[in-house]
């Protein structure tokens, strides 16, 4: 079993700043927060690393007016050599400092999507950001806590166990099925059933649908323990100049609530499934989805320069398609947020999968995870703009003037100031 499977079976448990001036305009869109699409903001502490080389936190997670706010005091120096700070401010559905828990941005994020699984609608969790900024920690979780998918699955189990006996006329109880893949390299690979290729098709009811996918009813905690392990151990990483473990492709983990069907014959059964059928003897059952749930862990992404300064000819050709893929999903929510006739979901093989996640009844929740770093400041207001225009997918909402309450704002304990550092 790998570090990771002996780390998810343990026993889990429940700044400095840069001065800086306001900008002379900081005006940001606002929409309400219950709507369709959620965006929040999640800011890791500074590594053990980062402390020895004497990086700086340049990033303030406060509110102004009850808004939740992310500030960025970015370094940047004048033509003549003088250092100095601009301010940027960001506004969204929720944000979360260094002192967050998983727990709690589970509990602002993912949680109320159980409730849309149950009630028999679509809902999507993802976190974008930078290598290395915690996007895979959040999910995944590490040796001190739960991660979102645990957490989730245990809301799940509580819900099933809680619910009630049918009639002897009603319908089953419904059980947990559950799937993994990801997409690499413009391809979908199936991460229960050994890294098999799967195409991504278009049913008659306009639904898209990974072919062959592997889905596995899932008895308890811990059987999804294993199936989730097994799917992280598959999945394609490598070292990069940013991180030495990088996730290189974006993983899909879809938990669906389904009932097996009456009078109608079932599918192919692949991997546990079929072993734990092929072993009680039972014949195959087929099954019926009421409400799906994914979650969605992008790959991170790369500044330009850092991809092209690689050594490695393949990192170099990953990080061209992350970045290709990540464009095509800012393409496509441009297209929707301008109301469009036709948006391009058939750029890449991301868009394609995540094409419900914003259609329909659909309910999405989008995580952004930032780095505090001064010197990843370029790759975290780049995540932030990106977050930023998910969020105002929507008709043009009223604007709201951050001005007058941030005017008052300062940072508690200003470090010294910036070095000034030459440009290129």
């Amino acid at each position: 079993r790998s570090p990771l499977g002996v780390t998810m079976l343990k026993s889990l448990s429940d700044s400095r700043l840069g001065s800086a001036t306001p900008r002379e305009a900081v005006t940001k869109k606002v929409r309400p927060s219950e709507g369709r699409i959620r965006v929040v903001v999640r800011k890791r502490p500074l590594s053990a690393r980062e402390l020895d080389e004497g990086r700086r936190d340049v990033l303030q997670i406060t509110t102004a007016g009850g808004v939740p706010v992310v500030m960025v005091h970015e370094p940047k120096t004048k033509v003549d050599m003088t250092a100095y700070v601009e301010t940027h401010a960001f506004r969204f559905d929720g944000t979360y400092g260094e002192a967050s828990s998983n727990r709690a941005v589970y509990d602002g994020t993912a949680a109320p999507l159980i409730n849309r699984l149950f009630a028999g609608e679509t809902a999507t969790c993802f976190a974008y950001g930078a290598t290395g900024a915690g996007k895979t920690h959040t999910m995944l979780g590490s040796e001190t806590e739960h991660g979102i998918y645990i957490l989730a699955a245990i809301s799940i189990f509580d819900r099933l166990a809680a619910t009630p006996p049918p009639d002897a006329d009603g319908a089953p109880p419904p059980l947990l099925r559950v799937s993994s893949y990801e997409i690499y390299g413009g391809k979908v690979f199936d991460l229960l059933n050994g890294r098999r290729v799967l195409p991504v098709r278009e049913d008659a009811k306009k639904k898209v649908n990974v072919v062959g996918l592997t889905e596995t009813i899932c008895e308890s905690i811990e059987h999804f323990r294993d199936l989730m392990i097994a799917a992280h151990d598959a999945r394609q990483t490598a070292a990069t100049m940013a991180n030495g473990v990088s996730s290189r492709s974006h993983a899909v983990l879809q938990l669906s609530l389904c009932r097996p069907a009456t009078g109608r014959p079932a599918g192919r059964m692949v991997g546990r499934a079929a072993a734990l059928a092929a072993a009680a003897g039972d014949e195959p059952k087929a099954y019926d989805e009421v409400g799906r749930l994914s979650f969605i862990d992008l790959a991170g992404t790369e500044r330009g320069a850092a991809t092209l300064m690689c050594d490695d000819r393949e990192r170099r050709a990953e990080g061209a398609e992350i970045n290709k893929s990540l464009l095509a999903l800012k393409e496509c929510i441009r297209g929707l947020d301008a109301g469009r006739a036709h948006v391009p979901f058939r750029g890449s093989k991301l868009t394609e999968v995540l094409r419900d996640s914003f259609m329909g009844e659909s309910h999405t929740v989008m995580i952004g995870a930032i780095g505090p770093s001064h010197d990843s400041v370029e790759q975290t207001l780049n995540t932030l703009r990106y977050a930023s225009t998910v969020h105002d997918l929507s008709a043009p909402p009223p604007a709201l003037d951050l001005r007058a309450s941030l005017a008052d704002f300062r940072p508690p304990t200003p470090c010294a100031p910036l070095s000034a550092r030459p440009g290129p």
